[in-house]
């Protein structure tokens, strides 16, 4: 694109990976006022590498000027993750096939959230650097999930965004969260809309998996600095409809209890294989860090435990948020499992790698069986994301006007 649209587009290396890979900056048009889209920012959400290449081939063609602003696309933030990804080849809609070859990163490691803990990886410090450089009105942040739903999560408030949101997903047969825990605690002015908490002044999260009641300091809140804010577009690679339920649950506590049983149970299974196994760097600190969640969480969504302090459950709590905490509690350990069986390669692990596959086939099993997963094609994945980013774009520059 570069090449072809020399008078308007440029392909950029602004920083590298920990391991030596270019970060590179596809900039679209030299306007003042600049959009920002970040894909790859977690290695097991890959739409957004397709969604960024789409909507910049549609910006370069149209007219330069028909919306005044210049687009700025970082095509992988986290090219040493993504590289860790064992694609699912000729059947991308099999989840135990997308399951095995998954990689996700401990939470010190992820470009975005790093900085909420006090780590300084290059790409997060790249990625800073272009937020200061380029001072973005609008930061969209492209991610994606396993099973479950679409939602928006936001620094602020977009009114308008939630009519795309709803009309897009009902047009593209997506079913739009009503609770997801990446947001349980945040305000919800629409559908689908959450807004994040501010970024405290001068504070630094201590550990990696407090409830998302708790933020820290992320790459998203950066464009705030500038008047700028940050959208962040989620959509899934399969649909599960249970997670848009909006009716209140009468009786969550069962579900509640068993999710919470279910994470201790597999993490201390878990954990047992995990300290018979060799390190494997990157995989086994993954594995690691999703089961150090596990028991805070447990604790946390467990009626049968007192946190004083700590986050509490809605008083009401939707069949959406009830699934959604029941989704957590399987996707956790089945991450954690999935590493670990990458971790099980040498001779001498055979016996160890055939327990953790017959573990991650079972727990697939039980994760399709609860939540009835149905692919979604990936051009509607790319498309939904592409008219989130738009419209945000689009409100985001009226508010500038006003």
């Amino acid at each position: 694109m570069a090449t072809r649209h020399p008078d308007r587009a440029r392909l950029l290396t602004v920083g590298q990976s920990r391991a030596g890979q270019p970060l590179e900056l596809l900039t679209v048009d030299d306007a003042p006022r600049r959009a920002l889209v970040v894909a790859g920012a977690h290695s097991n959400e890959c739409v957004g590498g397709a969604t960024v290449l789409e909507l910049a081939r549609r910006v370069l063609a149209e007219p330069a000027e028909e919306h005044g602003i210049g687009w700025d696309f970082l095509l992988c933030l986290d090219p040493d993750g993504a590289r860790l990804v064992e694609c699912a080849g000729e059947q991308p809609e099999d989840l135990l096939a997308h399951l095995r070859g998954l990689f996700r990163p401990a939470g010190e490691e992820q470009p975005e959230w790093a900085p909420s803990v006090g780590a300084a990886p290059p790409e997060s410090e790249a990625l800073l650097r272009v937020i200061e450089e380029r001072r973005p009105f609008l930061q969209c942040s492209l991610h994606g999930t396993d099973v479950g739903g679409t939602f928006v999560q936001t620094t602020r408030h977009l009114p308008g965004l939630e009519r795309t949101l709803t009309a897009s997903a009902t047009e593209l047969g997506i079913p739009v969260e009503d609770g997801p825990y990446d947001a349980f605690y945040w305000p919800s002015p629409a559908p689908g809309i959450f807004v994040m908490p501010p970024s405290p002044p001068d504070e630094r999260r201590t550990h990696t998996h407090a409830s998302s009641r708790e933020l820290g300091t992320t790459t998203w809140h950066a464009p705030t600095h500038y008047g700028g804010e940050t959208v962040i577009a989620e959509v899934p690679q399969w649909t599960s409809w249970s997670l848009a339920d909006p009716t209140p649950c009468p009786d969550p506590g069962p579900a509640l209890t068993a999710a919470a049983d279910r994470l201790r149970s597999r993490a201390h299974l878990l954990s047992g294989l995990l300290a018979r196994l060799r390190d494997h760097g990157p995989l086994t600190r993954g594995a690691r860090s999703a089961l150090s969640a596990c028991a805070p969480l447990a604790d946390e969504w467990d009626p049968r435990v007192s946190l004083p302090g700590g986050p509490q459950l809605p008083p009401v709590l939707s069949g959406g948020r009830v699934a959604s905490l029941e989704l957590w509690s399987h996707r956790i350990p089945l991450r954690a499992a999935a590493m670990l069986r990458r971790c099980a390669d040498a001779p001498s692990d055979a016996e160890l790698h055939n327990r953790l596959d017959g573990l991650l086939r079972a727990w697939c099993a039980e994760y399709a069986a609860r939540f009835t997963p149905q692919w979604l094609p990936i051009d509607r994945q790319v498309e939904h994301q592409i008219r989130l980013v738009r419209a945000a774009a689009s409100l985001a520059t009226a508010n500038l006007r006003h």
